[in-house]
């Protein structure tokens, strides 16, 4: 991935929107993982859960809105993707692929998860040691996302290096949306047969129910990438972000109305109507709320500073350390005499600057830098002639 638009002829000018969408979507990945502390959810490496059935009543659409969170950086990826491997060819974007996200992503596996679920513990009288949580505590933990992306880049370099074409025709914003609407819904109703959503113990804790989602948008992102779609995009975005939002009410509807009728487990799990319906409306959603916010941020959201340059340079880094960061603060926090109402909102404020901030601080480690440095804050060097020239992005 990089942040500058490049041609033929050479670099141009920094894009910074990708920086900013990284920051605003990895900060609140920090608030939703500190809200399943608190308020409820997917289980996390610490928790001092309410009691109260208003906030858990509010717990699930959390959960169902955290589902569509990190579908605009499977876009930006799969279209920085495009341009990365153009430019440096299949063999180098593969061995680099495998340095920024199969390195962090095993160090996660074997390491800070264990180390996670060890800061977790701490309160607990007899709580096991760090060597032994390093030997048995395994998994990838919201590192998910990076064992997705590692997938599909590898085999999106495969393809090419293989001798498929890249896709130089451009079609109608319009029939690509669709299909990918279609393609995510179709996909992910045969996956949740074998692995719902809701579903927690899978291989590594690995969330399979979401990888067509994040295969389709990363799709979409290199192909946008190889034809100028996401530039076609930027002037349907509002229209869009009105289907997202009536997409929205529409799945809000349906597992209210399930819900109230004792009959949403069942749509979760199930292969009726209901939940063909959901996941229609889930792909739709997957699509048009991507296209939308990417294409938002891009237009609205494209300046840097200081701050937000540093942020930006931590995002990676803070997303592979958050949870021991976080958990931390939790624990710090345990023993105060507070609602875990308030402790969530205290503990959110705390952790999103301080988990930047450590994010920060690894990136800073010279060893540590190139895998963990988001590729828009490395150079980039052209190697070969980009598969199509591309327009610079308005910055």
């Amino acid at each position: 991935m990089t942040a500058s638009s490049e041609t033929p002829a050479g670099p141009v000018q920094r894009q910074w929107w990708p920086d900013n969408l990284r920051v605003l979507v990895i900060a609140a990945v920090v608030v939703f993982h500190t809200a399943t502390a608190y308020l409820g959810g997917p289980n996390w490496y610490f928790m001092q859960r309410t009691t109260s059935s208003a906030w858990s009543a509010v717990a699930f659409p959390g959960e169902v809105i955290a589902v569509f969170a990190l579908g605009p950086l499977f876009l930006v990826a799969g279209w920085f993707s495009a341009r990365s491997l153009a430019h440096r060819g299949a063999g180098v974007f593969a061995r680099a692929r495998l340095l920024r996200l199969g390195v962090p992503l095993i160090a996660f596996i074997f390491l800070i998860n264990g180390l996670s679920d060890y800061v977790g513990q701490l309160r607990d009288r007899g709580h096991p040691s760090l060597t032994s949580l390093l030997r048995t505590s395994f998994g990838v933990g919201p590192m998910w996302f990076v064992a997705a992306l590692l997938t599909f880049s590898l085999a999106y370099g495969l393809l090419r290096r293989l001798g498929v074409p890249a896709a130089m025709r451009r079609r109608p914003a319009a029939q690509v949306v669709v299909a990918a609407a279609a393609l995510i819904a179709v996909a992910g109703f045969l996956t949740w047969q074998r692995w719902p959503l809701d579903d927690s113990t899978t291989f590594l804790d690995a969330r399979w129910a979401e990888w067509p989602q994040g295969a389709v948008l990363f799709a979409l992102g290199a192909w946008a990438g190889e034809t100028g779609f996401l530039e076609d995009l930027a002037a349907r975005a509002r229209r869009l972000g009105w289907t997202a939002a009536a997409a929205v009410g529409l799945l809000a509807g349906l597992l209210g109305y399930e819900q109230a009728h004792g009959t949403l487990d069942s749509t979760l799990h199930g292969a009726g109507w209901s939940t063909m319906l959901m996941a229609g409306l889930y792909g739709i959603i997957s699509v048009t709320y991507t296209v939308w916010f990417t294409a938002t941020i891009r237009a609205r959201l494209s300046g840097s500073g200081p701050l937000r340059a540093r942020a930006g340079q931590a995002s990676y880094a803070t997303y592979f350390l958050h949870p021991p960061v976080l958990t931390a603060i939790m624990v710090a926090f345990a023993s105060l005499a507070l609602a875990p109402e308030l402790k969530f909102v205290i503990v959110a404020v705390v952790a999103v600057p301080a988990c930047f901030l450590a994010g920060y601080a690894l990136t800073r480690l010279p060893r540590i830098a190139k895998a963990l440095l988001p590729a828009s804050s490395q150079p980039a060097h052209a190697s070969r002639p980009a598969l199509t020239a591309h327009r610079a992005s308005p910055s």
